[in-house]
């Protein structure tokens, strides 16, 4: 399969993993705003008046923006640039790659947490439970690459 449907196919199956994985969080730490979705629900700011906060049409244009970002675009990012990530398989690419989408969203993270006057000991574990689901995104992102693909991610001189 070429790099682009085994993208798609890997975000898709890492996105439904990402998906699980911040749900069973939000479960587990009840109270925090876990899930993603709180960091792309201001989209009615930029967007149409009919937007009231909370309301459905919020709801679906933040569901949509996550499907297209984790399915369809970081895919298709990680498909170009795999060849240059650091390690030998699929799985490695995927979790690099993780590591560095987590580090964005914390950062936004981090911010925020300044912002309302918290520690960081307060979001440590909206940190640690991102930062666990973001690797499972990237290892099921990059081994359903690795297995679709009928290429190898990474070239070796052996």
């Amino acid at each position: 399969m070429d790099p682009v449907r085994s993208s798609l196919g890997g975000g898709v199956a890492g996105t439904g993993v990402l998906t699980i994985l911040l749900l069973v969080g939000d479960v587990l730490l009840g109270g925090y705003d876990f899930f993603l979705f709180a960091t792309v629900e201001n989209l009615c700011a930029v967007g149409p008046p009919l937007c009231l906060a909370g309301g459905t049409t919020a709801t679906l244009l933040t569901y949509l923006v996550y499907v297209v970002l984790f399915a369809i675009a970081w895919p298709l990012f990680f498909a170009g640039f795999t060849w240059g990530l650091p390690g030998e398989s699929g799985v490695t690419h995927g979790l690099v790659f993780a590591l560095v989408l987590w580090t964005g969203y914390a950062t936004t993270v981090v911010y925020q947490i300044e912002l309302a006057d918290l520690t960081l000991v307060d979001g440590f574990p909206l940190l640690l439970g991102t930062l666990l689901a973001y690797l499972g995104y990237g290892l099921v992102l990059g081994g359903v690459y690795d297995r679709l693909a009928e290429h190898r991610t990474f070239t070796t001189a052996g």
